[in-house]
């Protein structure tokens, strides 16, 4: 029970966001937030998502675009140089990079001539600033002497998003990742959902199995029990209604880092949220602070998002169809 204890505090424990390298500062206010805005020519619609990396010495941001034919993903990492310096290099889902240098000026971010070389080859400059509008939107504003689409004005306003991530770090060094959403349905159905195989297979994965203490899941549709494909989870702790702890100690083949991971402690709570909703909040307490733990609290900030993000749509459209989903 001590043990349950000193989890759940540290599930808790609010995590105060890291200070940014010298130079990324005026990208702070950015960091730890989802933006969206809206392409007015087409009605897509562009959600940007920031955030710390390795301790605010860089600064990540996630995009999307979404409402044409095709979902369309990009990245841009945010680096400063001894002397403050911002530069950035993007990549995204097409193959296209480009590469620029950042630097604020009074009430905005001036991305300068940026240039992007699409897959084909050929090149394009795009000329981009931001200007802040208050705590919760700003305004990207581009334009281009070869590109008619990008010669726009775009507002981005803060996303409140449908599950929060927060980090923080323990007195010996190691990470918590906590990942937070609120369900549509009580606790005692939640539960259902969490606590058992069947419940799994309805938001986790396509398969799962349990017996004793002992729940092994796959997310390959055709997988058998103890076969190269599956996860086993060992549950340590249960609180029944209210949180299940457990760690995991089997990987897929081919798991990178699994002998670290394998020394994550996980928990997964439940709090009655009111008018019929519950709070579910999964916490990874133990990410080893060396490379191999910050690759894998990195990989799981948006394995566990899309996981309770699964789990929020079972109770609001009903169970996951695997059939369409992308693992």
């Amino acid at each position: 029970m001590i043990a349950i204890l000193a989890l759940a505090l540290a599930a808790q424990a609010p995590a105060q966001p890291p200070a940014l390298r010298a130079g990324l500062e005026p990208l702070g206010f950015l960091v730890g937030h989802c933006w969206r805005g809206e392409f007015e020519a087409t009605g897509e619609r562009d959600t940007h998502c920031f955030e710390s990396v390795y301790d605010g010495q860089h600064v990540r941001d996630r995009h999307e675009v979404t409402g044409g034919a095709r979902v369309y993903r990009g990245e841009t990492v945010y680096s400063a140089d001894s002397s403050g310096a911002v530069s950035y290099t993007y990549w995204n889902s097409l193959g296209g990079v480009s590469r620029g240098t950042m630097r604020p000026g009074p009430e905005r971010l001036d991305f300068g001539d940026e240039s992007y070389r699409g897959p084909d080859g050929r090149e394009t400059t795009i000329s981009t600033f931001w200007r802040r509008i208050g705590d919760d939107s700003y305004e990207a504003v581009s334009a281009s002497p070869t590109s008619q689409s990008m010669n726009r004005t775009v507002r981005y306003r803060r996303v409140v998003p449908e599950v929060s991530i927060a980090t923080s770090r323990g007195a010996d060094g190691s990470h918590a990742l906590a990942h937070e959403v609120l369900v549509d349905a009580p606790a005692s159905e939640v539960w259902a959902a969490v606590a058992t195989a069947p419940g799994w297979t309805s938001w986790a994965v396509p398969v799962a199995w349990s017996e004793g203490d002992l729940l092994e899941t796959s997310y390959s549709p055709g997988a058998s029990r103890g076969d190269r494909t599956t996860i086993q989870q060992r549950i340590v702790a249960r609180v029944e209604g209210r949180l299940i702890a457990f760690r995991t100690v089997k990987a897929p083949d081919g798991f990178p880092h699994f002998e670290t991971f394998r020394e994550v402690t996980h928990l997964l709570e439940l709090e009655p949220a009111g008018d019929g909703r519950t709070r579910v909040r999964l916490t990874g307490t133990g990410y080893a602070d060396s490379e191999a733990g910050r690759r894998l609290l990195d990989f799981f900030r948006e394995g566990n998002r899309v996981s309770l993000d699964r789990l929020r749509r079972r109770f609001a459209s009903g169970p996951i169809d695997w059939t369409r989903e992308q693992h």
